[in-house]
């Protein structure tokens, strides 16, 4: 998936006030962990489930949880 199209469809979930709120924890922890962003968005971009599990096997333990809860919303 490219940029626009996660941007979209993360745009188009964001209506849901059950999916926002989720989202929005998540993002938060997620940005109070120093260098993760990038890594974090690289990672929902991938279309190739190895490849992404593979990148997020390399992440920290909460990241690895933190990252899989964004791709799995992002998913639905």
């Amino acid at each position: 998936m490219n940029n626009y199209n996660l941007i979209m469809r993360l745009q188009a979930k964001m209506q849901d006030p059950r999916f926002a709120d989720r989202f929005n924890r998540i993002a938060s922890e997620l940005n109070n962990i120093p260098g993760v962003q990038h890594e974090v968005l690289r990672i929902a971009q991938m279309e190739d489930e190895k490849k992404r599990e593979k990148a997020i096997s390399r992440l920290p333990d909460r990241v690895k949880q933190l990252v899989r809860e964004v791709v799995s919303l992002l998913n639905d």
